[in-house]
């Protein structure tokens, strides 16, 4: 710190030439910002126009197709975060999920779900989702299980 010191302060010319930098490195930022900005508002405009073609040509509603793209863009989000846990992590966060789940594989959750018919008038997608949660629910269930199964075969080596 001596070194930097000038009489009773910082030495003032490397104040300045420290302070020059800085604002010669934040203004090169804010042009490469500007500039990236740029670039995006042409993505924009794009995404606006395929987003008024599909309301003109196709009838698509909107505010419900941007939802869509919303709700796609999260669940890869939410997959992603999944995909990065490793193995022990991947197992607990699926149980934790499972624990937290819409009750589909007890007795009262399965009244609660709707039953298929022709009058069923859920989405395809809502169908999809339904028939993955299940799927994924007998693997939890398998998994649990087979855990419980190691539990009770560690247990009865013990004794």
């Amino acid at each position: 710190m001596a070194a930097a010191q000038h009489g009773n302060g910082p030495n003032p010319e490397r104040t300045k030439e420290a302070v020059n930098r800085i604002e010669a490195i934040a203004a090169k930022k804010d042009a490469a910002h500007m500039d990236y900005m740029r670039q995006c508002s042409v993505f924009a405009e794009e995404t606006k126009a395929v987003y008024d073609e599909a309301k003109k040509a196709w009838g698509l509603n909107k505010r419900a197709l941007k939802a869509v793209i919303k709700t796609r863009t999260m669940e890869r989000k939410l997959e992603d975060l999944r995909e990065s846990l490793e193995g022990e992590e991947q197992d607990s966060y699926d149980q934790i999920r499972h624990a937290l789940g819409d009750l589909a594989d007890t007795p009262l959750g399965q009244a609660a779900l709707p039953i298929e018919s022709e009058d069923d008038v859920r989405s395809p997608a809502q169908k999809r989702r339904e028939k993955e949660r299940k799927t994924r629910d007998s693997a939890l269930d398998a998994v649990s299980t087979e855990n419980a199964a190691r539990i009770t075969a560690g247990i009865s080596k013990l004794n």
